[in-house]
């Protein structure tokens, strides 16, 4: 099973339903949160939410039947998850978008340099055209 990143979005009790994949994103975490200490910005994985993938990987009776949360639709509701500054995050997102698209990690084949910036340029895209009173977001772990 691959795991892979969902950006969610929060505007009072309305989450965004992204499912967008951002799995080169997830796959260069380690190697993203050390670009981040060299750009002196909050590391990617200050923004992550990891509330799907300890609620998955806690069931473990999959024939029990889990409510659903009516705000969210997932067995888990908002307030179960962490939630992040969007400023915050989207300065940190374009300045690694930026430093990527620079030439970052020379060892980075081009076609994969490409596919992360597309996904980082995906994640600004949706962080920048959020309605309007939007101030929380989270990169969420999917499995």
């Amino acid at each position: 099973m691959e795991m892979t990143c969902w950006i969610h979005m929060l505007n009072g009790r309305e989450m965004s339903t992204d499912d967008e994949d951002h799995s080169l994103m997830y796959r260069l975490s380690d190697e993203l949160d050390a670009a981040c200490d060299a750009l002196k910005v909050p590391k990617l994985s200050c923004f992550v939410d990891s509330t799907d993938l300890e609620f998955n990987m806690a069931d473990d009776d999959e024939d029990d039947e889990v409510a659903l949360d009516p705000e969210t639709g997932y067995g888990y509701g908002i307030d179960d998850m962490q939630w992040f500054d969007l400023a915050a995050g989207t300065d940190c997102l374009q300045k690694l978008r930026d430093h990527v698209q620079a030439g970052w990690n020379p060892d980075l084949d081009p076609e994969a340099r490409g596919e992360l910036v597309e996904e980082l340029d995906d994640c600004l895209s949706k962080m920048r055209s959020a309605p309007a009173g939007t101030t929380k977001f989270h990169l969420a772990v999917i499995m």
